[in-house]
């Protein structure tokens, strides 16, 4: 049984070095599950820019559910909007992770739009918007501009 734990440690240590020595950004471990997604966010009756605009992914964990609102742990990963500059344009940075035996991937990356005084959109892209490649190789979709209606008076 000494022998079996011994042999054991040292291929979880082995193991553990490989990985370090792989370094974690490895192209060959690293996927990417959400692409980088930029635009502008303008207003649909004037076309003006919306500076300050919330820009977010919307997380499956982020899906109403019956049993309430997301507890606080949920709350603190969630990551949280990106702002519209003065000119209205947003980068949303694509999503990687470190995969060792199956390669996960994106199908569909909702993203949530929303600005006070203005209706709120969601809309989803799929690989299909995909326009590009950034100089790391993460999978870029250019979501041009977002048109946001405003609220009825």
């Amino acid at each position: 049984m000494k022998s079996f734990l011994n042999r054991h440690g040292v291929f979880a240590r082995i193991a553990t070095i490989a990985l370090f020595v792989g370094g974690c950004q490895s192209g060959k471990f690293t996927y990417y599950t959400s692409p980088e997604v930029s635009g502008r966010v303008l207003a649909a009756d004037t076309h003006q820019p919306l500076a300050g605009a919330s820009v977010r992914r919307v997380e499956a964990n982020q899906i109403a559910e019956p049993s309430g609102p997301p507890h606080g742990g949920e709350v603190l990963i969630q990551p949280g909007p990106v702002r519209t500059d003065a000119d209205g344009r947003f980068v949303l940075d694509s999503k990687s992770v470190v995969a060792l035996f199956r390669h996960p991937g994106w199908l569909s990356v909702p993203v949530a739009f929303s600005h006070s005084g203005y209706q709120s959109y969601q809309t989803n892209y799929t690989g299909d918007n995909v326009t590009g490649h950034t100089a790391a190789g993460a999978p870029v979709v250019n979501a041009g501009d977002v048109l946001l209606q405003p609220h009825a008076r």
